[in-house]
């Protein structure tokens, strides 16, 4: 008996590990505040709209439909990644 417990912990630990990472993967795909270059300063502004992580379709900035929007900056002049439509 005491040899049948210690594989089936370590079986339980396992699949919870594994459901943890899953949950923690689905958290990270949120929606975010969205950022967009100023062509007039240069610099990586707030687009005072939210998109998400998930792949899809780009996420726009609702004033002119094409600009592209971004995650938090990397620096003053440089946006983070490109984000999609929630």
């Amino acid at each position: 008996m005491k040899k049948l417990i210690f594989p089936v912990a370590l079986v339980v630990t396992a699949a919870g590990g594994a459901f943890a990472t899953q949950a923690s993967n689905a958290k990270d795909a949120t929606i975010v505040p969205a950022y967009r270059m100023d062509p007039e300063s240069g610099l990586c502004v707030y687009a005072e709209q939210e998109c998400s992580t998930i792949t899809g379709p780009v996420c726009t900035w609702n004033v002119d439909n094409v600009t592209p929007l971004h995650d938090s900056p990397l620096s003053p002049t440089e946006c983070g990644d490109e984000l999609f439509k929630p």
